[in-house]
């Protein structure tokens, strides 16, 4: 057994112990801007920044410098893009042992999503736990998400290709099935359309497109429906048709709020993209792909090896390291290893560098640090605990390859 290997053994064992004592219930990044003055606070921020930044300096400076006390002021909670995460794991880890244990753990996880899932919809569909003030108006807890849907589509998938049972089948048909009838579509011209976020907007937003891209094509793929192919296919262009000349992409167009460029929304981008043309097999995008890696490895990872959360941002950012930036990087490589140069030794690089630096309490992973070398140690399973564990996991299979 390589020292890798054994490591990451080593690192997911301790996790798990860790994750057993928590019954999947987390604080998290929104906390402080889910409560009635977060809310507030950032309603009157977005209308005019200039009279809202007093409102909102008290949130940061709590979350910067005393992340912990959150717990004064909201309970933890379960987090269905969570609880996806989680049940790929389990199957991750199933494969890798051939134990009933994690494969159990994975079917209970599927029964606890299917009781999150919001009604109201043409199909199974998932959110937030919670209330979320946007740019672009309040979104409450009951809104559904094509940030966080397509996970537990994913997971489902997955389980139906182990089990070959149609339960499973007929849960990912129905999120399809949401995911065409409630998602907008923004129609740009014959070829390209936009994807909204939610049910109740239409926004320009990249990554979305990317999710939903994927989505409609791999639901092509399983259940033959020639209307997937034809709307993620225009997704899927309206993200390549975005791509600067320099490789990168803006969070969003036609939103100068939205104008930054950033770490792990880059790598969403990335793996939905690579994720639709495993079924597309199109040269073109994977031109897209490798240009787009080039510049995320030349331009959001340093000379170190360690990810930096932004390349162009207007405002002020007091993140300096974010473990969310290393789970997507790993993730990624892990996906574009057979494809893409270079892409799975830089995993592997991020996945050493988290093991021997960021652990905290020998069991879950430090969250952020700040400007002035500040961690945040409270460990939200939304983000990044389970998107860590994932990608550990992801990367102790694709050792075994």
């Amino acid at each position: 057994m390589n020292n890798i290997v054994k490591k990451l053994e080593e690192t997911i064992n301790k996790f798990t112990d860790w994750l057993n004592t928590t019954n999947y219930l987390c604080y998290d990044q929104y906390d402080f801007w889910s409560t009635s003055y977060g809310k507030w606070s950032k309603k009157i921020y977005y209308k005019n920044n200039k009279l809202g930044i007093p409102f909102v300096i008290p949130i940061f400076v709590l979350d910067t410098f005393i992340p912990s006390s959150r717990k004064l002021f909201v309970k933890p909670k379960r987090f269905p893009i969570a609880d996806a995460h989680l049940l790929m794991v389990f199957l991750n880890l199933y494969k890798y042992y051939n134990k009933q244990e994690y494969f159990d753990k994975a079917k209970e996880l599927y029964q606890d999503l299917l009781k999150q899932s919001i009604p109201g919809y043409s199909g199974l569909c998932w959110g937030y736990p919670f209330d979320w003030q946007t740019n672009r108006g309040l979104w409450t807890k009951d809104l559904p998400l094509i940030t966080s849907t397509p996970y537990v589509f994913e997971a489902f998938l997955k389980l139906y290709d182990i089990t070959k049972e149609q339960k499973y089948l007929d849960s990912a048909h129905s999120i399809a099935e949401f995911a065409y009838n409630d998602i907008n579509e923004t129609k740009i011209n014959d070829e390209i359309s936009a994807s909204s976020y939610s049910p109740i907007d239409h926004s320009f937003v990249n990554n979305a497109s990317a999710y939903n891209g994927f989505l409609h094509i791999e639901a092509y793929k399983r259940f033959g429906d020639e209307k997937f192919l034809i709307r993620g296919k225009k997704f899927i262009n309206f993200v390549m048709n975005n791509q600067r000349v320099d490789g990168s992409w803006l969070y969003a167009i036609n939103n100068p709020q939205d104008e930054f460029i950033d770490n792990f929304h880059t790598c969403f981008v990335l793996k939905n993209l690579f994720k639709a043309n495993k079924n597309l097999n199109e040269e073109r995008i994977l031109k897209v792909i490798i240009k787009g890696f080039e510049f995320y490895k030349n331009n959001l990872i340093n000379n170190k090896n360690v990810p930096k959360p932004y390349f162009y941002l207007k405002r002020i950012s007091l993140i300096k390291i974010s473990m969310y930036d290393y789970a997507e990087g790993i993730n990624l490589g892990c996906l574009l290893k057979d494809e893409v140069p270079k892409s799975f030794s830089l995993s592997v690089k991020l996945a050493k560098d988290v093991m021997s630096k960021y652990i905290e309490q020998n069991q879950y992973f430090t969250t952020q640090i700040n400007i002035l070398g500040i961690k945040n140690k409270v460990p939200y399973i939304r983000w990044p605990q389970s998107q860590m564990f994932f990608a550990l996991t992801n990367l102790l299979l694709r050792q075994k390859k």
